[in-house]
């Protein structure tokens, strides 16, 4: 009975030895960071901790799974060693492509080592399954573009405002995002001067408007300072700072330029008319009673 009991326990002992046979040392990317559409190059280092060598041994990344955006490229998603002696190393190499509708992120793509080992009597006998996890990060450099809204007109004398357009022409996601503006000569803001938009997706945009006073004597052309404060996916922080021109008129040059509608006199003329006729009339009537009295 207590031989049967030691031999269980070292039968126990040893399957544990097995289950770390094989380590996952450190992995590697090329880029750090890859694109969706994109290559990406993956180098898995594996380390033989066992006491005894191992051979076939053989890593896989699971790649079928619906959160894994990936596939192979010009090569397997399985890379293969004869021989891996204890305490040796070697690295793994696969060439992934990003699918082009990956949203940026980090992803995880689970990998699975096989081996083999030799028991006693020189019988081959299959090492426990290795399940581990490795990650990729899918991003790219954001493109924010600020313009004006085509329909601004600024006057002067006058309370205006001021549409910005923020357009996400990038392949990444923006969260977070603050827009601020800088006081330029000529201008009196009446709105706040940094406005939250929040998140703004690949190809989408999104604006704000500002509230504005235009002085009289302002410039013809005012440079106007904007300044972007985002994060990426990856919580990246970002700033960027764009200038636009803005051009102001007279309320005269406004109209001429038809850039805003022509003041309506129908009202004031309607009075005008009345006006004189009341008086044309009174005239008339003050005739006819001289002419009575004659």
């Amino acid at each position: 009975m207590n031989n049967k009991f030691a031999l269980m326990i070292c039968m126990i002992l040893i399957s544990l030895s097995f289950v770390a046979a094989v380590s996952i040392r450190d992995v590697s990317s090329s880029p750090a960071e890859v694109a969706p559409g994109e290559v990406i190059n993956i180098i898995i280092d594996v380390k033989n901790i066992f006491e005894y060598d191992v051979t076939n041994l053989n890593v896989k990344l699971i790649l079928e799974g619906v959160d894994v955006p990936f596939a192979p490229y010009q090569s397997s998603s399985e890379d293969y060693l004869d021989e891996l002696d204890k305490d040796d190393r070697e690295d793994f190499k696969f060439k992934l492509i990003t699918l082009p509708s990956t949203r940026t992120g980090i992803y995880k793509i689970p990998v699975i080592i096989t081996y083999n080992y030799e028991g006693e009597n020189d019988t081959i006998l299959k090492g426990p399954i290795k399940e581990e996890l490795i990650s990729v990060i899918v991003n790219s450099e954001p493109e924010l573009k600020v313009s004006l809204d085509d329909s601004v007109v600024l006057v002067k004398g006058k309370e205006n405002v001021v549409a910005l357009k923020i357009i996400n022409s990038g392949l990444s996601d923006v969260k977070f995002l603050y827009v601020g503006v800088v006081d330029a000569a000529g201008l009196k803001f009446l709105s706040e001067k940094e406005q939250y938009i929040g998140d703004i997706n690949s190809d989408d945009f999104d604006s704000v408007d500002y509230s504005i006073f235009v002085k009289s004597d302002a410039s013809s052309s005012i440079t106007l300072q904007v300044t972007l404060n985002f994060m990426d996916a990856t919580n990246k922080e970002f700033t960027e700072t764009s200038n636009l021109v803005l051009k102001t008129y007279s309320f005269k040059e406004a109209v001429e330029f038809g850039l805003v509608d022509k003041p309506k006199i129908i009202f004031p003329l309607t009075i005008s008319i009345l006006v004189l006729g009341y008086i044309a009339y009174r005239i008339l009537k003050k005739r006819k009673l001289k002419k009575s009295r004659r």
